[in-house]
């Protein structure tokens, strides 16, 4: 997919998902300006972080959702409100008439992935490839069986992007429910063979698609977003 800059006047119909792809490493005025639309629950979390740029990652991961959310839904991006489901996830404290707008959000490093849709539950996880943190006991771990099988069955230089691309899918699964750890990793399944289409085996995969995503060269996203009949856009969040 070609990532390019989205035109004024955003517009979601019902079969469209819109991902956008930002740089949490914002200039000091642009975080600036980001923060001051943040939640007084939201500058607390940030202050809990005890390093830097992870505070300021923080702070524009959520300053970045808000400005995105308010060009949805053309209010202030201050004025938003969320609420959070019992594992976290976040969604808008909205009037019914903006209840169907959903959205989900990853970042990993500097690196951040924002999805939306009109009615579709949805998720989204997002991961650079380090090859430390792709080892075959974390796949073990929590890899399923046969995740396992099709990862040690790969080319050696094809095992690492296969990991992360599964441990993507996983996630983007899971969050696309909001179930947090109660819904255990290794009780579905996913493909994970680089240049192959992404599949889910689940007892609800019926109900959902799965796709994957490169961003930028070392960065990995996988989207899994409920039903089978939409299209996807991808779009570069601006300064």
């Amino acid at each position: 997919m070609e990532w390019v800059r989205a035109p004024a006047g955003l517009k979601l119909g019902s079969e469209d998902v819109h991902l956008w792809r930002a740089s949490l490493d914002c200039d000091a005025p642009v975080l600036a300006r980001l923060e001051t639309t943040l939640s007084p629950d939201e500058l607390a979390r940030a202050n809990r972080f005890v390093f830097p740029t992870d505070r300021s990652h923080f702070v524009a991961a959520r300053g970045i959702l808000r400005e995105l959310l308010g060009a949805y839904l053309r209010l202030p991006p201050a004025e938003l409100k969320f609420r959070y489901g019992d594992h976290g996830k976040p969604a808008l404290d909205a009037n019914a008439s903006d209840a169907d707008l959903q959205f989900n959000l990853s970042h990993s490093g500097g690196a951040a992935i924002f999805a939306f849709s009109l009615g579709r539950r949805l998720g989204v996880d997002v991961e650079q490839i380090r090859p430390q943190r792709a080892g075959e006991d974390i796949a073990r771990r929590y890899f399923a069986p046969r995740e396992v099988t099709e990862l040690q069955a790969l080319p050696a230089h094809l095992r690492t992007q296969g990991f992360f691309l599964c441990w993507t899918r996983k996630e983007a699964y899971v969050k696309a429910h909001g179930a947090g750890l109660s819904l255990p990793l290794d009780s579905f399944t996913v493909s994970l063979t680089p240049g192959r289409a992404a599949e889910l085996e689940a007892k609800d995969g019926n109900e959902w698609s799965m796709r994957s995503y490169e961003p930028a060269p070392g960065v990995v996203v996988a989207m899994v977003v409920e039903g089978r009949k939409w299209q996807s856009s991808c779009w570069s969040w601006n300064l």
